[in-house]
């Protein structure tokens, strides 16, 4: 758990201090038209109620296009899962998003959004096989910095924050990571 703390707060003080400078590559990626990416990273999720987390893998997939090259709009899908001692937790969401650029030339960017997310378990103990699954609200809140390569593609250090609200109760995960990104 602590190694997931310094992680994001490392990643968190990059994010901010990039934000302030100058493109990496001298010329942030040109937001224009259409855009589709992916990233990996590592995601901590939380049980409403528990204080204990859980981390493991996260992925995600966004495609959309641009109003203009300050806001882009888009669907983005994404997800955590964990395997362990035979039950395996999924939580996954699917988003309308909003990308803001504070400054047109430069990486920096916040987003929010809103859509469904998922909370699934799967049990394969004693021979059987059980799942619960629950579907409920779901809203995501981020920042990242596109670092252009080339003119259209970004590698994108970023953070977000994902919440589910079910009716039993709702879960947060916060993601860190790295996508790739055609512009």
């Amino acid at each position: 758990m602590r190694g997931l703390q310094f992680t994001i707060a490392v990643l968190s003080a990059l994010i901010v201090g990039t934000g302030a400078a100058q493109p990496l590559s001298g010329q942030a990626p040109a937001r224009d038209g259409f855009f589709i990416g992916f990233g990996v990273g590592g995601g901590s999720l939380g049980f409403e109620d528990d204080s204990e987390r859980e981390s493991s893998f996260t992925g995600y997939f966004k495609i959309g296009g641009a109003l203009s090259d300050k806001v882009l709009l888009g669907a983005e899908s994404g997800g955590w899962a964990k395997n362990e001692d035979g039950i395996t937790v999924t939580s996954g969401f699917l988003n309308a998003v909003a990308y803001v650029y504070l400054a047109p030339a430069g990486g920096f960017f916040l987003k929010g959004g809103l859509g469904v997310a998922t909370l699934e378990a799967e049990s394969s103990l004693f021979g059987g096989s059980f799942t619960a699954t629950e579907t409920g609200l779901g809203v995501t809140l981020g920042a990242g910095y596109d670092i252009g390569f080339g003119g259209r593609f970004g590698l994108t250090p970023h953070a977000d924050f994902h919440y589910g609200g079910f009716e039993d109760g709702s879960t947060n995960l916060i993601r860190i990571g790295l996508g790739f990104n055609w512009y």
